[in-house]
């Protein structure tokens, strides 16, 4: 049987560091990235069976973007989202991007190993909606400029010219 290939994504190295090895250990073979830039190059260069991404993650993109890029090029992948503050907004919309599954950090290893085992077994939840790189860009440019603005404002690397 052929090992069943996850990619992991969280900003946070401690957690991924963490869940990395338990899946390792537990049979999986664990592909790790810490930005959703690192999730998107690592989806456009190899195919996974399992996407496991936190949903909030810091600057361009979440763990929305990861699951609609998962779904355009994969459709056939598990999706799973991590989320320690599983709000009803976010819910909703994973739900409409069709994740398989939220789960609540932090998450019981034994529990997280049989749902991926679970989902594995039984395919993706629901049909797929694929939707174009193209067109996540189109609908997240606005917010991504407008965090990337503010963060600059926050941190003054902004500044106007005399």
């Amino acid at each position: 049987m052929p090992v069943t290939r996850v990619l992991l994504v969280d900003d946070d190295e401690v957690i991924c560091s963490t869940l990395s090895v338990a899946l390792t250990e537990s049979g999986f073979e664990v592909t790790s990235a810490y930005t959703v830039v690192q999730a998107l190059g690592h989806i456009t260069s190899r195919q996974y069976d399992v996407l496991l991404s936190d949903l909030h993650m810091p600057g361009a993109g979440d763990g929305l973007s990861v699951v609609s890029a998962m779904r355009h090029a994969n459709p056939s992948a598990v999706t799973l989202l991590l989320s320690a503050f599983p709000r009803m907004a976010a819910a909703a919309q994973a739900t409409l991007l069709q994740a398989d599954e939220i789960l609540v950090k932090p998450v019981n290893i034994p529990s997280l190993v049989e749902v991926i085992q679970h989902r594995v077994a039984i395919g993706p939840s629901r049909a797929r909606v694929i939707e174009s790189v193209a067109a996540i860009l189109d609908r997240t440019t606005q917010d991504t400029i407008r965090k990337w603005y503010d963060l600059t404002q926050w941190t003054g690397l902004l500044r106007p010219s005399p």
